[in-house]
Formats: C-alpha cells, structure tokens, sequence
C-alpha cells in the first residue's frame, strides 16, 4: 500500500515538472494558438468555477454548530460558537454568490457591448457599473443557499456519533488553513511575480516572460492561477467523508480531479493563464492538501484519523 502511495505522489510530481517544462519552452505558442475570451467553456468555467473554497469553509462552520449543539458546552459557550460560525458561514457563501454574480454581468455586459463573452479584468483594475437587481439578487441567492446547505448539512451531520463528530471538527480546522494557506500563497505569488496575462499581450508580446522569471509587483497577475488554485482545493471534499467508505472518497477524488482539469484548462483557452500558471496553481492546491492531510494523519485514499 505504501509503495502505491508513494508511486501516486511520483507520478504527480513527474507531472508537474514535465508541465512546467512544457510551458516553459512553448507557453506563448499554445496560448497564441487556443486562446479564445469567446469560448463559452471558459467562460462557463470562469464564471462558476471559484465555487469549492466557499463550500468547504460553509462545510466547516456547520461541523462546528451541529457539534456545540450536541457538546455539554455552556450555554455562553455554545452561543459564541453559534455566532461566529454563523456569520462566518454566511459570509463564505455572501462572497461566493458575489463572485459568480459579478462574472455573470461580466459576461453580459461583453454580450450587449458585442465584445466576447469571456473577456473579464482578472485583476480588478476595471470599473463597472452594476444592474440595479446585482445587490437584491446577491441578497436573496445567499440567504436561500444558506438554508438550504445548512439542512443539507445538518441530514448530513445528524446521527454521528461523538467520536466522528470529534474527527470531523478537525477535518472542518484543516479545512479553513488549506483554504486560506493555499490562497495566501498564490496571493503573495501572483503580486511578486508580476507577469502578463496573455489577453493583456494579444496586441503586442513583447513583455511576454517566462514563469520561472520574478518580474516584482506591476500590477499583473498571471501566475500562478488562482481558478485553478481554488478549483483544485475540491480535492479536500473527501476528507469529509468516513475514511471506511473508500469507494465514495476514490468517486469523490475522481470528480473533484476532473472538475480541477476542466477549470484549468478553461483559464489557458479564455486566455486569463498561460499552461504554467494553471500547473503551478493546481500544484500550490494539491501540495497544501496534501500536507494538511498528513497532519491530521489522513490521506486521501482513506486512512482513518488516530484516536
């Protein structure tokens, strides 16, 4: 079984380096060749694709209610954890809905404005005028989601016994560093190595560089790719699973890894990512995981949590 394991882990590291050097020599070609900011799959995935880190940390916090609820906890104690749970919960999905709206006028505007659907300023650096339903519709999709994810969570939590539910709160704390581990470092990545989007070179490639080159903050964020990143952190989902349902978590894995390709690729064919920026971006993801996972003594393909 560990000699599986550690084939698994060589596979993904001979992977990434053989991606790395492929963008390395012909990063500019392949996006001179597919880049599209019309292409309906990358805009799809562009829009809709930043989903998983929400869930994970609204999955958290409703691990953290359900076990105040059944904990001898005081009253004072329970409350407080209610509380910030709630409001930290509401804001993961206040900031996923926001996010997934705001690409949608993105790609509406373009569609009215005859531009292609997919073009997006990436980095903020835009301004847009908002339609008058963005803020009640934000209002509404985030307090229906809230309900509806804390029922489904709560049929999801209800008859766990102590013991899992014990296992789950720390599955639930991995859950928030991995997210916010692995956005910390794209963040820091993406301003220091401040490299042109390939949409922003499409007039003129003269300040195109190579990933491994260190450009200093400019204000360009190409790499690495934080959908990809963020696509990729799907892959904690099965941690949420009973490490004796192999079967679920290997379905769960499968799903999650194919979603983390689509989004990737989607960012190097809507031209917001070269072929390096998605590789290093789903690395930083699949590496921080994987570390995380480690110390809660648990891997992915099953291993239970120690007592």
């Amino acid at each position: 079984m560990n000699f599986i394991k550690e084939k698994r882990e060589l596979v993904i590291l001979v992977s990434l380096g053989i991606l790395l050097l492929i963008g390395g020599i012909w990063d500019k070609q392949i996006s001179q060749g597919v880049m599209n900011q019309g292409s309906l799959f990358g805009t799809f995935f562009q829009n809709y694709g930043l989903i998983f880190p929400g869930i994970i940390i609204f999955m958290s916090t409703q691990i953290f209610i359900y076990y105040a609820k059944e904990s001898n906890l005081s009253h004072f104690g329970k409350g407080s954890i209610y509380f910030i749970a709630i409001i930290a919960g509401l804001y993961q999905i206040w900031q996923m809905i926001k996010i997934m709206l705001f690409y949608t006028v993105t790609s509406l505007n373009n569609s009215q404005n005859n531009q292609p659907i997919g073009a997006a300023n990436n980095d903020g650096g835009g301004a847009m005028s908002f339609p008058n339903w963005f803020f009640p519709a934000l209002v509404i999709l985030s307090l229906l989601t809230f309900v509806v994810g804390s029922m489904l969570c709560n049929r999801w939590l209800k008859g766990k016994n102590q013991g899992e539910l014990n296992k789950l709160v720390l599955v639930g704390l991995g859950a928030i560093v991995a997210v916010y581990a692995s956005n910390t470092i794209v963040d820091v990545m993406k301003s220091l190595w401040g490299r042109f989007r390939p949409y922003e070179l499409q007039n003129s490639w003269a300040d195109y560089t190579n990933w491994w080159r260190i450009n200093g903050a400019n204000g360009h964020k190409s790499f690495p790719s934080g959908h990809s990143e963020q696509a990729w952190l799907a892959l904690y989902l099965p941690l949420f699973v009973d490490p004796l349902k192999k079967n679920k978590r290997q379905r769960i894995v499968i799903l999650t890894s194919v979603f983390g390709c689509f989004v990737a690729w989607s960012r190097v064919r809507i031209g917001a990512h070269f072929l390096s920026d998605v590789a290093v971006g789903s690395a930083i993801a699949i590496f921080v995981i994987y570390v995380v996972s480690r110390l809660l003594n648990q891997r992915l393909d099953g291993e239970a949590l120690s007592e």
